[in-house]
């Protein structure tokens, strides 16, 4: 038994019994991944650990270590608990990244002639009413001013300004954007745009829609194709309420997108796709926001 009281087997006992502790605590209180993966093992090791803990202080005599050992014993325990940590990081990172070719691909399975690339959103500027964004990726990746940007879940914006590793985005909210857009149950074509009153609150508007229109709240609303700046039938939003134009005779719809451009994170640039570039029908100028009318001009209306 001589062996076994070995400065050296002290060493190693205390720092299995450490690492092992370290290891448990991070699977029981890290991601949902590690419950998933290890949940039905997690809590028979954790009381694996307690009475391996336990045990090991009983057969292990630290009183009998000194303090230049305790010490070194301590910090080689740091080092050991960072390079785990780092590895957690790193798995963290890999998992993000197998999310988002997930993403790639299932958006190409939809719509393969699409070119895409995955980005993150790297920077925003707090005080920008209209939501803009930069991502990680820019003309060394393929991508152009004008490329159209989305997620899975439906169209985010569009490519501003490029540099060579990064892109500025200019969200669906901006009061500068302008997107072809369709109602799927009507077939009605409108255009896409928004202001400082509607990016507010989230919304954008369908415009131009005719007095006789049959859109109705819940419709989807998607691209159409025309500015060939977007490809068809991505989708946009849905429609919470149809409204009368205050500045013409048209109507308009209010729409929810289906992407929250102020908290979105990973997106795809869509640098290539059939018919891109190809102007099937010009925009129109989209009507102004409705404000309340003048009583003066009303009143001078009443007199002509």
């Amino acid at each position: 038994m001589e062996k076994f009281s070995t400065r050296t087997f002290k060493i190693l006992m205390v720092a299995a019994v450490v690492l092992l502790g370290v290891l448990i605590y991070s699977l029981s209180a890290g991601s949902s991944v590690f419950s998933s993966l290890f949940g039905t093992v997690a809590a028979p090791l954790l009381t694996a650990g307690t009475n391996m803990t336990e045990g090991a202080k009983e057969f292990v005599n630290l009183d009998g270590m000194s303090k230049e050992e305790l010490q070194a014993l301590y910090t080689e325990l740091l080092e050991e608990n960072r390079v785990l940590r780092e590895q957690l990081v790193d798995y963290y990172e890999v998992k993000a990244e197998n999310a988002s070719y997930e993403n790639i691909l299932s958006v190409k399975d939809a719509m393969p002639d699409l070119g895409l690339t995955a980005a993150s959103v790297v920077g925003r500027d707090p005080g920008d009413v209209f939501y803009d964004f930069t991502i990680n990726r820019g003309s060394l990746s393929g991508i152009s001013a004008g490329d159209a940007v989305i997620t899975e879940m439906g169209v985010v914006g569009v490519v501003e300004e490029v540099s060579a590793t990064s892109s500025r985005v200019r969200s669906i909210l901006s009061e500068e954007t302008q997107i072809g857009a369709v109602a799927k149950e009507t077939g009605e074509n409108g255009v896409i745009s928004s202001d400082i009153q509607f990016a507010s609150s989230g919304k954008v508007r369908l415009n131009y829609l005719t007095r006789g229109t049959q859109v109705q709240p819940g419709a989807i609303v998607t691209t159409s194709g025309a500015g060939g700046m977007f490809p068809s039938d991505l989708l946009i939003g849905r429609v919470d309420s149809v409204e009368r134009s205050n500045a013409d005779s048209s109507f308009y719809a209010i729409v929810t997108p289906y992407v929250d451009v102020k908290t979105v994170s990973d997106v795809f640039v869509i640098t290539s796709f059939d018919g891109k570039g190809d102007v099937q029908a010009n925009l129109p100028e989209p009507s102004p926001s409705p404000k309340a009318e003048d009583p003066a001009m009303t009143a001078q209306k009443g007199n002509d």
